[in-house]
């Protein structure tokens, strides 16, 4: 009887040594991922500003830009209209 026991006891032992090992090796992977997450989002708000402050300086620059001649405008349009017709 007392073999029963003691390799119950045992099994008991082993059982929440698992558990321990489970839980551990799973608070470590929420961690890690909250620590990923973290990085990403300052990667994502880098280049959410550089993407912000190009579009700025692309108004900046089509303010200065020169209209657009209509001849050019008409020649672009045309070829584009051809293309597609012959794409079909």
């Amino acid at each position: 009887m007392e073999d029963v026991t003691q390799s119950l006891l045992d099994a008991v032992g082993i059982m929440f040594l698992g558990m321990g090992l489970v839980y551990l090796f799973l608070s470590v992977l929420i961690l890690g991922i909250h620590l990923v997450a973290r990085w990403c989002a300052v990667d994502a708000a880098s280049a959410r500003f550089a993407k912000n402050h190009a579009k700025s300086q692309q108004r900046v620059s089509q303010s200065d830009a020169k209209p657009l001649d209509p001849n050019v405008v008409a020649a672009i349009s045309l070829a584009v209209k051809q293309y597609r017709s012959q794409i079909k």
